[in-house]
Formats: structure tokens, sequence, C-alpha cells
């Protein structure tokens, strides 16, 4: 009887350690399991995050694109325009210089050469100007989405760099996740076993205490 009663208390304690073990071993796995799913979400959403950036990258560069290839484009019609307006230049002078010596009909068809060469000058010194005023909004344009692109190459550069820390949280975490797991089963396994025991002995012990009332 008193070893039965020694035995109860030996598997009552087994009992309360094996249900206290359990208790901090289920607290660990959930606080491993909500780390993991943490991690996880963070790494989720730095990704959103980062490809909707390289979407609006990959726009703007797109549009960046297009308007360099304005600009080039303009750049090589002021050129051409310049170009003629050097030659129309010299044939003006050509031109008035021939009237001051020209008479007669000559005069006159050399007069109204000079003016359709000063309307031609006219006309390119306009296209120029317009050219430049265009290329002035286009190099603003410009400016602006290079401005963006850095800001956002940098968000992505900035937003990724939080990345393999939680690369590392989720497989640390994800390791505790299956050891505790395992343990979990088994500290379970364990408490059952105790209790098992424990309502043995105490089952036994009530026959015993029975048995000793009836006497």
């Amino acid at each position: 009887m008193a070893s039965l009663t020694k035995l109860a208390l030996n598997f009552k304690q087994k009992k309360l350690r094996s249900s206290k073990l359990l208790k901090q071993t289920k607290k660990a796995y959930e606080v491993a399991k909500s780390l993991h799913r943490k991690s996880t979400s963070g790494i989720n959403s730095i990704q959103r995050r980062v490809d909707s950036f390289r979407s609006e990258l990959e726009s703007i560069t797109r549009d960046l694109e297009h308007y360099l290839a304005q600009k080039e484009s303009i750049q090589r019609l002021k050129a051409a325009a310049e170009e003629r307006l050097a030659d129309l230049k010299v044939e003006k002078k050509d031109i008035e210089q021939q009237i001051s010596s020209a008479t007669g009909e000559a005069k006159a068809q050399l007069a109204l050469t000079l003016e359709t060469t000063s309307d031609q000058i006219a006309d390119l010194r306009s296209q120029l100007m317009n050219r430049n005023s265009t290329m002035k909004k286009i190099e603003g344009t410009i400016s602006e989405y290079i401005a963006k692109k850095d800001r956002l190459s940098a968000q992505i550069k900035k937003t990724l760099q939080s990345k393999p820390q939680l690369l590392d949280l989720i497989k640390s975490s994800d390791r505790d996740v299956t050891r505790l797991d395992s343990r979990l089963a088994s500290v379970i396994k364990q408490e059952k076993t105790a209790q098992k025991n424990l309502s043995k002995v105490i089952s036994r012990l009530n026959e015993l205490n029975t048995k000793k009332q009836e006497m």
C-alpha cells in the first residue's frame, strides 16, 4: 500500500512535469509557426512591392527611351536646319552682291530669288526656335524621368535589403517548426503515458481502499 502510494506520487510528479513540458513545447511550437508565417508574409509583401516598383520602372524606362529618341531626332533636324541656314546665308550674300552690279531683267530676277531665299531663312529660323523650345521641354521631361527612375531603383534596393534576413528567419523557423513538431508528438506521448500510469496506480489504490473498508 505504501509502495503504491509512493508510486502514485512519483507518477503524479511525472504527469505534472510532462504537462508543464507539453505546455512549454506547444507555446514554442506556436511561436515558431507564427514567426514562419510572419516571415513568409513579409517575403511575399516585399516581392509584391518589388514587382510593382519594377513594373513602374519598366514603364518609366520605356517612356524615357521614347523621349530620348525624340531628343535625338530633334537634334538631327536642328543640325540639318542649321547647316541649311548657313548655306542660305552665304547664298543670300552672293545674291546681294550680284544685285549691286546687275541691271534690268537680271536684277529683277535676282531680287525675286533674294526674296525667296530670305523667306527660306526666316522659315528655318522659325523652325529652329520651335525646335529649341520643344527640345527644352523634352530635356525637362527627360530629367524628371531620370529622377523617377533613380528613385524607383533606390526603393527597389532598399526594399530588397531586408529580404536576406527574412529568408534566414524562414529557414530557421521552418527548422524549429519541424523539430518542435516531432518533439511535441513525443511529449504528448510521454504525457499520455504518465497519465495512464497514474490512473492505473490510483485505480489500484482505490481497489485496495475499497477492500480495506469491506474487511
